[in-house]
Order: C-alpha cells, then structure tokens, then sequence
C-alpha cells in the first residue's frame, strides 16, 4: 500500500495503518505488510484495536459493565463497554486491574459505577455479597449455563466471536488489547492440529466481557445478535 498514493486510500486508511502499527505491531506486519505472525490459531478475527474518544463515547445507548475476580496471581478485573445492534459491533473503552485487591478496594474503585448494573463472575459469591453491602445493588452474579442450552462460556465465546467487530481501546484498557490479541486455540503437540477449545489462563478480560454482555447473547441467542 505505500506504493499507491495517499490520496488513493484516503487519510483515514493511513491513520489507522499508523494507529495499529504504535499499538500492535504484530497485527500492523499481518494485516499491511502480508507477514505470517503467530500460530494462526487466534480466536478473535474480528478484534480492531484503535482510539474510541470521548465524543463517540456519549452516543452509545446503554453501557455494560463486568467483574472477573481474582486475587494473586489472577486479578480483579473490571470493564465497561457498549454494543451496537445494527452494526453487530462490541465497543470497550475502560478497565480497572488490580492483584491483591480487597473486596472495600474494590468498592472505592468502583464508586462511580455504584449505582450501575454490574454482573460478576458467579463463583465470587462473598466478594459480591461484600460489595452489595456496601450499596452495589446492582451488582450481581453471572449464569453459569445459557439460556440456549449451553454453558456460558462456549455460547458467550460464540456469540463474540460472530461479533462483526469488538473495537477496544489500547490506551484505556491495555490489558483488555493485549489478552483479546494474544488468545489463541491450543495446538495439539503431537499433531500440530488446532483443538477446539478455549483454554482458561490469560482470558480474565475476555470472561469479563462475557459476564457483562450475558443480557445481550443469554437473550438473543449467538446466531441472532
């Protein structure tokens, strides 16, 4: 493409070229350079890394908000997204991070989304009876089978990646950019064939997002988005 005058492609081509190359240069060598990187076994095609500022921030409709728990090694994770129907396209714009995080840690991180509706991963039921005493009634905890008949993590799984997009922010949530870029299918040993499943480690972000998005794809279903 830099053989083809700039004009030809437009200012916004070279801005997200020169976007995604400061960001993730690995995806900048495979998607404009024609480079072979990684396995070829990422789960989420459909993941664009770029800026979301603050004036397309205030047109989304609705918000969502999600809690992974952790403690050491494993975080607290929180996020806060949004969703465009029409588009069928998931926007991620902020995250909170934290190991070693106490339960009244938390709330005071949390405070300005205290009166928000925050689903959280279920197994964390003490952090969120914590939470919820100290006045997040909206917190609750997530399903843990579908509504479709399968559990939430392969349908939530599904239903991401069927997503036309899901759009995140790298400054605003480096953590949420760099596990969404990074997860991969494993890969047999012996065989070299992909397997088809998700593995459970760096994905604290990602079953974040699942948490806060269950009132979209419990209630749609994955093929209907």
């Amino acid at each position: 493409y830099r053989d083809l005058p700039r004009a030809m492609l437009g200012e916004r081509f070279w801005a997200d070229a020169e976007h995604l190359q400061r960001t993730n240069p690995a995806a900048f060598r495979h998607e404009y350079g024609g480079e072979v990187v990684g396995s070829g076994a990422a789960v989420f095609a459909n993941l664009q890394l770029r800026a979301v500022p603050d004036d397309e921030l205030e047109r989304y409709d609705r918000v969502y908000y999600g809690v992974d728990w952790g403690w050491y090694p494993d975080p607290n994770h929180f996020g806060e997204m949004a969703y465009s129907s029409p588009k069928r396209t998931l926007y991620i714009f902020a995250e909170h991070r934290a190991t070693r995080e106490k339960d009244e840690d938390l709330a005071r991180v949390l405070e300005p989304w205290k009166n928000k509706e925050i689903i959280a991963d279920s197994a964390g039921n003490k952090s969120i009876a914590t939470l919820r005493d100290l006045g997040f009634r909206g917190l609750r905890g997530c399903h843990k089978y579908s509504a479709h008949g399968g559990t939430s993590v392969t349908d939530g799984m599904k239903w991401l990646q069927s997503r036309a997009k899901i759009v995140i922010d790298p400054v605003r949530c480096p953590h949420t950019a760099r596990e969404f870029s990074e997860y991969e299918y494993p890969i047999d040993k012996k065989t070299q064939e992909v397997q088809n499943t998700y593995i459970d480690a760096d994905n604290h972000s990602i079953d974040m997002v699942r948490y806060a998005m269950e009132p979209i794809w419990q209630k749609r279903g994955v093929r209907n988005a």
